[in-house]
């Protein structure tokens, strides 16, 4: 009786750690976005790359998107529509820009 039930705790406590391993796998699973939390976040990452890659006092705001995905290469080819203001500019104008999936880094090619 005594071993059966050593056993019996020993195969809970088992399956109750591939349980929690499972359920952390599944929720550190990073999410596929798509729709409208893509292009949000794809402005975000150009937006923050035009932040730090303009002027100081250079005010940016992404307009328009377009955008398609290169499954081969795990990137988006964006066409943004910027418009760009300081003190001494105030003009709109497309940047062509190519964003990994990761969303890591903006390689702007236009």
């Amino acid at each position: 009786m005594i071993h059966s039930c050593y056993i019996y705790k020993k195969s809970m406590r088992n399956a109750i750690s591939i349980f929690l391993l499972a359920t952390a796998f599944v929720g550190c699973k990073p999410r596929i976005l798509s729709g409208k939390d893509l292009e949000d976040k794809l402005k975000s990452t150009m937006k923050n790359y035009l932040d730090t890659a303009m002027a100081p006092g250079t005010q940016v705001n992404i307009q328009n998107l377009y955008y398609f995905t290169d499954t081969r290469r795990k990137r988006y080819i964006c066409n943004f529509t910027v418009h760009v203001h300081n003190s001494k500019l105030d003009t709109t104008g497309i940047m062509v820009a190519t964003i990994p999936n990761d969303f890591s880094k903006v390689d702007r090619t236009q």
